[in-house]
């Protein structure tokens, strides 16, 4: 990526959000700005993500390599086959799992700043795709993360997932509605391996104090 295009794709992405009172990320940007992003990052993903590993690599200056937390979803990078495991309704006393075959493609964007997943779920009589978007504040060391749904392509995104790893588990917080409700969110990344990881999203309608787990991911790296 040359210079010019890499303060376009950076300042896209700095004008999508802007700090809270309490120093979280609020977003505020509509969907054509990651709309724009997106296509200004995968454009030409071979190049791109070849560049990536570039500045994530030696040629990095140390103290980029130094942030912590940058480097966090560096495990995630290339092809994955996906096992899932979803509740068929949340936060309905509900007891009844849908399995269905999925993968992933994840690629670094700017310098391991930012990264990207192109979703496959083959869920049985309607399959669909998605792209999840993250991007990594280093004054705060967090991650935000963003959802855009093919079954849903005009709606605007929901708020981001915001968290971090400690200890080889990822834990990411945000909203979410379910029946008309607003409900807390929460995603985990867990049992990282280099051939293998394990997601799990979960909601609570009571701001924590109890969660429901309503989808499983199981990954397998194939490249």
């Amino acid at each position: 990526m040359n210079a010019y295009r890499r303060i376009e794709v950076q300042g896209l992405l700095i004008i999508g959000y802007r700090r809270n009172s309490k120093g979280g990320i609020v977003s505020i940007h509509h969907r054509s700005v990651i709309i724009a992003l997106l296509s200004l990052c995968l454009a030409a993903p071979g190049p791109l993500a070849a560049q990536s590993h570039q500045d994530s690599g030696p040629g990095m200056n140390q103290t980029e390599s130094a942030v912590p937390g940058l480097h966090d979803f560096d495990f995630l990078v290339g092809q994955w086959q996906a096992h899932h495991r979803k509740l068929k309704q949340r936060l309905a006393n509900n007891h009844e799992w849908t399995e269905f075959e999925g993968t992933l493609l994840n690629q670094p964007l700017m310098g391991s700043y930012s990264n990207v997943d192109d979703t496959v779920l083959s869920v049985p009589g309607a399959p669909y795709r998605g792209v999840a978007l993250r991007s990594f504040d280093p004054k705060t060391q967090q991650w935000s993360i963003w959802w855009l749904d093919s079954r849903t392509p005009s709606e605007p995104l929901d708020p981001p997932m915001i968290g971090g790893f400690h200890n080889g588990v990822g834990t990411f917080y945000g909203d979410d509605t379910v029946k008309g409700k607003r409900v807390r969110a929460r995603f985990i990344w867990s049992n990282i391996t280099p051939t293998a990881c394990h997601w799990e999203q979960a909601d609570s309608p009571d701001e924590g104090k109890t969660w429901e787990t309503n989808w499983v991911q199981d990954i397998t790296r194939v490249r």
